[in-house]
């Protein structure tokens, strides 16, 4: 199965169930299928480096329970001043996670370890 028909099955079954919202860009970059429902839910193929990125943010928030709801606070207060969309000169979504990351390593005793090696 390609890439293309791995997303027209994601944008079919996020249609047909409970999801609102539901669109799809096959002319991005990166082409990508996803819902507003709250917070934005993108679903890409092929896209190895996200996966890499998304496992990493995983692995930092199991060790710290408080990564996410500041995450989340933070995407919060820059999406009320209008600094979050990248499409319009705004800053990426991933670059909020890592900047609480790096916040949570960088303090005097840090909350989150640098390096995990193989612990991911």
């Amino acid at each position: 199965m390609t890439q293309p028909d791995v997303l027209i099955q994601v944008l079919d079954i996020l249609k047909n169930n409970q999801y609102t919202n539901v669109e799809s860009d096959f002319h991005a970059k990166v082409p990508v299928v996803f819902c507003r429902d709250g917070l934005m839910c993108k679903v890409s193929a092929g896209n190895d480096v996200a996966c890499l990125t998304t496992n990493l943010l995983a692995a930092l928030a199991s060790k710290e329970p408080k990564v996410i709801p500041l995450v989340l606070a933070f995407r919060y207060w820059a999406k009320l001043c209008h600094i979050d969309c990248q499409t319009e000169g705004g800053i990426p979504s991933y670059s909020f996670s890592l900047m609480v990351i790096f916040f949570l390593q960088q303090r005097k005793k840090p909350i989150l370890p640098v390096y995990l090696g193989s612990w991911v």
